[in-house]
């Protein structure tokens, strides 16, 4: 597995590129992203009127379940820790980077599922 991992790094990532794959880069990219993401969630909520609302509405409160958000969270502290702990192996650092910035997306997303307004009827 370890080859076939190799193999889809450097499909996705050639080594002229990897040399901007920081954790700072990849910070400020997850942000940006995330705040374009934001944005389009307000502008797009949909009338509180409407089946995709509920539909919407829904999906939210199953997103905001405790079980839910104690699982997500724990995955999130243990994703942290890896990439922490895998800190000292150099051959590692594209693949930590790269899922630092899943797990930050994963935490922002979490974060602005509670910002976005639920419009009521």
């Amino acid at each position: 597995m370890h080859h076939s991992v190799e193999k889809l790094e450097k499909s996705f990532f050639p080594e002229k590129f990897r040399r901007y794959l920081t954790f700072r880069l990849m910070t400020a990219v997850v942000v940006v992203f995330m705040s374009i993401n934001f944005a389009l969630n307000i502008l797009n909520e949909p009338e509180p009127s409407s089946e995709i609302y509920r539909r919407v509405d829904r999906i939210r409160s199953v997103a905001h379940s405790r079980t839910l958000l104690i699982l997500e969270n724990v995955g999130l502290g243990l994703g942290f820790w890896l990439v922490f702990a895998t800190r000292k192996k150099k051959q590692y650092y594209s693949r930590r980077v790269i899922f630092y910035g899943m797990l930050l997306a994963g935490v922002l997303g979490e974060i602005i599922s509670f910002l976005v307004p639920i419009h009521q009827p």
